[in-house]
């Protein structure tokens, strides 16, 4: 009876060794700041979203965003500040990178870019996915009278 209990009693004892020692996840939701800030942002694709599902379901006419445009880099900056770097093919041959400003709406769901970026990219742009490695922003887009949403896709 006594090796019963002694063999319970271990158990339990490693049990709690074996649970108390494992190491617990440390993969915390990081916050959208976090995101979103994390290292510089590189073209990645772009299209129109037919249904405004997020999802791109038409590749943008040749030519809509211009190819000096394409290697383009967005560094955001948990002050509301960022950079815009030209990379190796440059639209203006004397500006390599150029700063603005950005914000969150309250529910850190709509950046707001006061100038224009990426082309001519700018205003209240909805994130469609934010994650370690991906950002998907979108824009309603009124052209020849025909409103569309454009989407953009972004990579580290």
């Amino acid at each position: 009876m006594k090796s019963f209990i002694l063999l319970g009693l271990s158990c339990i004892g490693l049990f709690f060794v074996i649970t108390g020692c494992s190491k617990k996840s440390s993969a915390q939701t990081e916050t959208k700041m976090q995101l979103v800030t994390a290292a510089p942002w590189k073209y990645d694709t772009a299209g129109i979203d037919l249904n405004g599902d997020g999802s791109i379901d038409e590749s943008l006419p040749s030519g809509t965003i211009p190819t000096c445009v394409l290697d383009n880099t967005l560094t955001f900056n948990s002050d509301s500040t960022g950079q815009e770097d030209e990379g190796a093919v440059k639209c203006d041959s004397t500006n390599q990178t150029t700063a603005f400003t950005w914000s969150f709406n309250a529910s850190q769901t709509v950046i707001n870019f006061p100038d224009s970026l990426f082309g001519s990219f700018g205003g209240a742009v909805n994130i469609t996915s934010l994650t370690t490695t991906q950002l998907h922003v979108e824009k309603a887009v009124t052209q020849s009278g025909l409103t569309f949403n454009v989407a953009i896709y972004f990579k580290h």
